[in-house]
C-alpha cells in the first residue's frame, strides 16, 4: 500500500463506523440488534417518532407523560447522543463541502420519515398518498446513501452541532423555543 493512500484512509469511517441504507432502516424498524450504539439510538428515533405521530394525532389517548414537548426532547438527546459520537467517529475532511444538517439530525429525518412512511401505508385508505409516502421514503434513503458514499470519499464535512435556543433553568417560564428535530 503506498504512503498516499495510507495517509487517506480512515479507520473511523469503516463499513462498520457508518451504516448501509439497508442497515439503517433495518435497525430503525428494530430488524437489526448488534451491539452498536449507532444501531440503538436509530432505533430509539424510529420509537420516538412512531410515538410522536401518536401523541399528536391521538393526545388524548397517551399517558400525561408522553406529549409531544416530552418525545421532542428525547429526541433531540438521541440526537445529541449521534452527534457526539460522530464527532470522534466520522472523518472531517476539512476542504469538503460543508453539509447542512448533523448526523444525528439525518438519521432522525430518515427515522421520521420511516415512521410516517409506514403510518400513511397501515392507516390511509388513499392509494395515491401511500405510494407517495413509500416513494419519499426511498428518495431519503437514496441522500442518505449519497450522503454515507460523500463522507466515506471526504467530499463532505458534517456540522457537530448545535440545538438551538432552549430554556436553559427549570421553572423559567414556558417560553422554549427549541426547533423541532
Amino acid at each position: 500500500m503506498n504512503a498516499g493512500v495510507a495517509a487517506f484512509e480512515d479507520p473511523a469511517t469503516d463499513s462498520e463506523s457508518l451504516l448501509s441504507p439497508e442497515q439503517l432502516l433495518a435497525a430503525i424498524a428494530g430488524r437489526l440488534a448488534e451491539p452498536f450504539p449507532l444501531i440503538t439510538w436509530a432505533r430509539e428515533l424510529g420509537d420516538l417518532h412512531a410515538a410522536l405521530i401518536s401523541a399528536v394525532l391521538n393526545p388524548l389517548r397517551n399517558a400525561p407523560e408522553v406529549t409531544e414537548a416530552a418525545l421532542c426532547a428525547d429526541i433531540a438527546k438521541v440526537i445529541d447522543k449521534i452527534n457526539s459520537w460522530a464527532a470522534s467517529s466520522v472523518r472531517h475532511s476539512r476542504c469538503a463541502r460543508r453539509h447542512t444538517h448533523t448526523f444525528g439530525e439525518v438519521i432522525s429525518h430518515v427515522a421520521k420519515t420511516y415512521a410516517e412512511a409506514w403510518w400513511t401505508v397501515l392507516h390511509s385508505d388513499c392509494e395515491d398518498l401511500r405510494h407517495s409516502a413509500w416513494v419519499h421514503l426511498g428518495e431519503v434513503r437514496d441522500g442518505y446513501a449519497h450522503l454515507i458514499s460523500d463522507i466515506r470519499a471526504g467530499r463532505v464535512q458534517l456540522p457537530l452541532g448545535w440545538r438551538g435556543i432552549r430554556q436553559t433553568q427549570p421553572g423559567a417560564g414556558d417560553h422554549e423555543t427549541s426547533p423541532s428535530p
